[in-house]
């Protein structure tokens, strides 16, 4: 097989990912502070039979283009940029390279974090007479992608996307060989999935192998926060078997009375104050200001944060540059958008806050847990459902006016 290309589609919007993806293109996420895309360009480098890699963009592409130019100039393989003209979709962005791309070549989606070596994909699809080879992986939510059956001979033989009863827990990992000949069957400028609407047409055809994935291999579809929290401890229990519990950046200096039960990741340049208490799973990101006794619990900080005496963050993320007050509780999978402040003694409970946001005095996020169909207008229930204090309680119905939040806050966790 001649040298090939590597599509890596880097032009989705992250959705369901803000507002981390609010101000970052998806492949821009970091895992630990490096970009989820500079994870898949340096496992392409080792990989001798990829020549180029084509980087199909859309959402954001200026700043895609910047850090490659900026943090990956010395990359020792060719990077083209194809820009969609609009958003087309994971089967439209295909057909767009198809100019660029001869034979046989690698795709990858940009918002897969995996240690998978793409070598052993290649090396699969030399041996079948497939059009398309799929990467496959075990996972526990098989509802949430494409369900794969294959017969003895690894040959696709069944594809589901997203089904409501999953017949098993084998998936779409979102990594392909395709032929060029797939993308004819692929109209030009139309919005279109590769996954739902393409590959089950060569499904039927019998023109699809899978490839399982071995076990020593993680794979993570970064597309929710809690699917960020996933990466993280993946990531942080893959750098303590070499570094330890506790992993130090540059110019780190950790007081003898902060508590910290790892894996634990505190990057450069990060100050922590005293009696700070730090439990697993939780990464300070760069130049980030931890004032004295705060405290983290399974929880994601991307750097240039401050965090003022006595907050307590359990399982959060924080984006970029945000300010936590003093007293401030931020829990339940909540997440805080770039360059947001919260105000001291506020409590932010499983809310997502938008970048920029300041979160003023007697204002309360809070993702309430009830069914709109059964609590009628202008009504809540006596007592908190999640168990906050009565006083936190009684400000977030004031400021609601006591109307339950629509069903759209509901289902995207806004409020206010």
């Amino acid at each position: 097989m001649n040298k090939m290309k590597a599509v890596i589609l880097a032009g989705g919007f992250g959705t369901r990912l803000r507002p981390i993806s609010s101000t970052r293109p998806k492949p821009m996420v970091p895992v630990l502070g490096k970009p989820n895309l500079q994870y898949i360009l340096e496992a392409l480098e080792k990989v001798k039979e990829i020549d180029e890699i084509i980087l199909s963009v859309h959402y954001m592409r200026g700043e895609i283009r910047e850090f490659i130019q900026e943090k990956m100039r010395d990359y020792p393989k060719d990077i083209r940029f194809v820009n969609d003209p609009m958003p087309l979709e994971t089967g439209g962005a295909l057909k767009n390279v198809e100019e660029y791309v001869s034979d046989d070549f690698l795709v990858i989606y940009g918002d897969v974090f995996t240690n998978f070596d793409y070598s052993e994909l290649i090396e699969a699809h030399k041996k079948n007479d497939g059009l398309i080879t799929v990467a496959l992986t075990k996972v526990y939510d098989p509802e949430r992608f494409g369900v794969v059956i294959t017969d003895e001979e690894g040959k696709i033989v069944e594809f589901e996307e997203k089904p409501r009863k999953p017949k098993t827990n084998l998936v779409d990992a979102g990594i392909y060989m395709v032929n060029k000949d797939v993308l004819k069957e692929i109209p030009k400028n139309k919005e279109i999935y590769f996954e739902r609407e393409i590959l089950p047409k060569f499904v039927n055809q019998g023109l699809v192998y899978g490839y399982k994935m071995p076990k020593q291999y993680y794979w993570v579809d970064l597309g929710t926060p809690e699917d960020f929290f996933y990466a993280h401890q993946i990531a942080l229990d893959e750098l303590s078997k070499e570094n330890g519990y506790m992993i130090l950046g540059e110019n780190v200096e950790i007081p003898d009375d902060v508590e910290v039960q790892g894996p634990v990741y505190i990057d450069d340049n990060a100050k922590i104050g005293h009696g700070v208490k730090i439990k697993a799973y939780t990464y300070i990101g760069p130049n980030t200001i931890i004032e004295d006794k705060a405290y983290f619990k399974r929880s994601i900080l991307l750097g240039n944060d401050i965090i003022k005496e006595r907050a307590e963050l359990k399982d959060a993320i924080l984006g970029e540059g945000v300010v936590v007050g003093k007293d401030v509780i931020i829990k339940e999978n909540a997440v805080i958008g770039d360059y947001a402040k919260i105000y001291d003694n506020l409590v932010i409970y499983g809310a997502k806050v938008l970048p920029w946001k300041k979160v003023e005095e007697y204002e309360a996020y809070i993702k309430i847990k009830l069914d709109p169909t059964k609590v009628r207008p202008g009504q809540y229930p006596d007592h908190c459902p999640l168990g906050l204090p009565e006083c936190i309680y009684k400000k977030f119905k004031a400021i609601a006016g006591e109307k339950p939040p629509c069903d759209e806050c509901i289902e995207n966790q806004w409020l206010f």
